[in-house]
């Protein structure tokens, strides 16, 4: 970690150099311009290669403001459906590079350990696992950024991700990356002048938003209400629930 005194930006044309102490002048890739002001400066290696990871005081930008609303139900089976019944594509991006994964894991596992051979058998394990990482972080950026533009009040769940990753269904959650998604989406609403609500999960798709008792297995992925006759996927109608839910003061917590 380097204090922002001890860093300064020299720009020349596309690129530029990173002045550090004790260190000096080294070429960086700069891939946004640099705005605010530099707070600290950590310096990483992921992968054999090395990233400057700035922190910035920056003042913000307020979006216009409308009086639209959605309630976000996240799934597997979905990655999230919208209380309006827009259905987010779960994208199977670890399970596209299965394949690759297990053939660059099973040389890893035929290689002697901390044999050279062996280190350049795990960063190929790495990079695999780095364009995932990267895939999902790009999907998350931009489906928190499309919600932020087009809502003023958003309502999300307030699961306990870390809770849920240790069951049976631990490799899909930790695919999906809710916690990750819900944290863009805080700091986004934040910056754009949003107001962001977490709702109690709790029982959300064990009832009807007509507040019938509406009992579901893990398997159901379909809801079927006798009172109403409301017909519908579990997780719209668990979106539909958070919907009312966050009418009433004592669910909604204001993040």
């Amino acid at each position: 970690m380097f204090c922002a005194a001890s860093t300064k930006l020299l720009k020349h044309s596309l690129n530029g150099r990173l002045w550090l102490s004790k260190i000096g002048n080294i070429k960086i890739k700069l891939h946004r311009p640099m705005k605010g002001e530099i707070k600290t400066l950590t310096i990483k290696r992921e992968n054999d290669r090395w990233y400057a990871c700035f922190s910035v005081v920056v003042e913000p930008k307020p979006l216009p403001a409308n009086d639209k609303a959605v309630d976000i139900d996240v799934g597997l089976s979905s990655f999230a459906v919208l209380s309006d019944g827009t259905e987010i594509v779960n994208p199977p991006l670890l399970k596209k590079q299965w394949k690759q994964l297990r053939r660059a894991q099973r040389r890893v596992a035929r290689r002697k350990t901390f044999s050279k051979r062996w280190r350049k058998a795990v960063r190929i394990v790495q990079k695999v696992h780095r364009k995932v990482f990267n895939q999902r972080n790009d999907f998350q950026h931009k489906l928190s950024c499309e919600i932020t533009n087009n809502y003023a009040l958003i309502v999300i769940e307030d699961l306990k991700v870390k809770g849920l990753s240790r069951g049976m269904l631990s490799g899909a959650v930790h695919d999906a990356g809710w916690a990750a998604f819900f944290a863009k989406l805080s700091y986004k609403a934040e910056n754009a002048g949003r107001l962001l609500l977490a709702v109690d999960a709790r029982g959300t798709s064990q009832r009807c938003p007509c507040s019938e008792p509406n009992g579901k297995r893990l398997s159901d992925r379909e809801h079927v209400c006798v009172r109403c006759g409301l017909v519908t996927t579990r997780d719209h109608a668990a979106a539909m629930e958070n919907t009312k839910a966050r009418t009433e003061p004592s669910c909604a917590n204001e993040t």
